[in-house]
């Protein structure tokens, strides 16, 4: 029995994978875009599908408690939701919580480490991991420094990697500040409580029943006064040691902005000229565009529009996509019938549409056309339609439309009236095929 043998036995006992990136939106308006005037709060954190879910439903009623949402079923209390006064919901903003710490080993003792010019004896905590199958469990070592566990061990060449997280800091249960949000009855009680939101690091937005919304980037913002955070440091020295924590007021907020809403999708959340270093790494803005784009143009919102809202597929990368197809000319019929049908596409990923299955594919064959095999698997999405927005590349464009037709033969059939994105988003489960494209 061999691996090509199970492979489909392990896809259907194994744990649901769906293609393409997968994050956070929310955003809120005021009452002077809705049909009730006040305001709507709409919240999707993108759980993955499982069994058990990550997610429960729950109303909490008690003494001074009366509030509906969902939490962690591990977890007191509800970490999105609302009570009588205010309704809250979040998306991950990407604080950098974390440094890798490189530590010297004493090499006549490996669980020494030279710290300040002093050799330290690391921590050692001995667990014992039964196994199935043997009569003796197995012993595990879990080592600590100053800084933190011990996640790698270079033993020739006497170094040890450690992690420190804030995580590790009193205080950092998750999601645990919810408890205090879920009693919060205006902005002022809702900022008191954020103030004890440690990890994880959220874009909390805020509705209240006065009329009032707002956001709020919240979670341990460790200070770096001589290092970005961004590479790992030595850990001998003693001079890249965090120094303390930033301060609520510090991290980026918005109360009753005169655009009348707010919106966030895991995006660079930064405001123009704000220069406090909290983090680096962000999602590409597609589904902030495409939020930003539906609530910029105004008009009296409802639960039901923000539902469908929550449902949209329009792609934000396929309409990038189709300005850079208006400059190209295509080399023969073939890609000319494409490219034509393409361009009267409303770009909509739907589960019937021809033209999604084709530009997905065509998305995932183009990374390599334009950067090279090499580099394919680390080409951003982004920085991809900017380099094809500045030169249409003839040549990288045919290749890769002949490789994704290709694909869609062999995946699909020959009749290109048949390709249905749901249908080639089942075959996926069959035959693995990694999709860059795919940012609604």
């Amino acid at each position: 029995v061999t691996d090509r043998i199970l492979t489909s036995y392990r896809e259907a006992i194994g744990a649901v994978q769906f293609v393409g990136e997968q994050g956070s939106n929310n955003w809120v308006v005021d009452g002077t875009m809705t049909n009730t005037g006040k305001p709507i709060l709409a919240n999707d954190p993108h759980r993955p599908i499982q069994i058990p879910s990550l997610r429960k439903t729950v109303h909490l009623v008690g003494p001074g408690w009366n509030a509906i949402g969902a939490g962690e079923p591990a977890l007191p209390g509800i970490a999105l939701g609302h009570n009588d006064h205010v309704a809250f919901g979040f998306t991950i903003v990407g604080i950098d919580q974390g440094d890798l710490y490189v530590e010297r080993l004493n090499p006549m003792n490996l669980n020494q480490y030279l710290y300040k010019g002093d050799w330290r004896e690391m921590d050692v905590e001995r667990q014992a991991l039964p196994v199935k199958g043997r009569s003796r469990s197995e012993t595990i070592e879990l080592r600590h420094t100053i800084h933190g566990p011990v996640i790698h061990m270079d033993r020739e060449r006497h170094r040890a990697y450690a992690l420190r997280w804030v995580g590790s800091e009193p205080g950092t249960a998750g999601y645990l500040a919810g408890i205090s949000l879920a009693r919060a009855t205006n902005w002022s009680e809702f900022l008191e409580a954020l103030d004890r939101y440690k990890v994880p690091s959220e874009n909390i937005v805020y509705a209240d029943t006065k009329g009032n919304i707002g956001w709020q980037a919240a979670g341990m913002a460790p200070i770096r006064k001589n290092w970005s955070g961004l590479f790992p440091v030595p850990g001998h020295t003693g001079e890249f040691e965090w120094s303390g924590f930033r301060q609520l007021d510090e991290l980026p907020r918005k109360y009753n902005p005169p655009e009348h809403f707010i919106a966030t999708a895991n995006h660079n959340v930064l405001p123009p000229g704000y220069t406090t270093p909290i983090g680096h790494e962000w999602a590409m803005p597609f589904r902030f565009q495409r939020i930003h784009e539906v609530l910029s143009k105004g008009g009296r919102f409802d639960v039901a529009d923000f539902q469908r809202l929550q449902q949209d597929v329009v792609s934000v990368p396929a309409r990038r996509f189709q300005t850079i197809l208006r400059k190209w000319k295509p080399p023969d019929a073939v890609a000319r019938d494409v490219v034509e049908q393409l361009l009267a596409w409303d770009s909509s990923v739907g589960t019937d549409s021809t033209e999604a299955a084709i530009f997905e594919v065509w998305m995932a064959k183009l990374p390599a056309a334009v950067f090279g095999k090499e580099l394919a698997g680390k080409a951003n999405l982004e920085v991809l339609l900017k380099t094809l927005e500045s030169g249409a590349r003839p040549k990288a464009l045919a290749e890769s439309l002949d490789a994704a037709l290709k694909e869609l033969r062999q995946r699909l059939g020959t009749d290109r009236k048949q390709w249905r994105w749901g249908s080639l988003h089942n075959a996926w489960f069959r035959h693995p095929l990694n999709v860059s494209g795919f940012n609604r």
